[in-house]
């Protein structure tokens, strides 16, 4: 099952976030702001792509490893 966000979902979480992003750019330099907005936006890609790519086990999966664990 793969519920990685598209390309234009991914964008959109990124433009709902902007005011925050501006607003917290006004604690630094006003040159360094658009450097800092970039580098911002593409950290939250990447750590979006690095947690949307760990495959986690659904219930059934975890509940049998656990049991299994529990014999040993």
């Amino acid at each position: 099952m793969d519920n990685k966000l598209s390309k234009e979902e991914l964008m959109e979480m990124i433009n709902s976030l902007d005011p925050k992003i501006k607003k917290s750019l006004k604690n630094t330099h006003y040159q360094d702001r658009k450097d800092l907005e970039q580098e911002i936006k593409l950290k939250i890609i990447e750590s979006y792509e690095k947690i949307a790519s760990i495959e986690a086990p659904n219930f059934e999966e975890f509940l049998t490893e656990f049991l299994i664990n529990q014999k040993r």
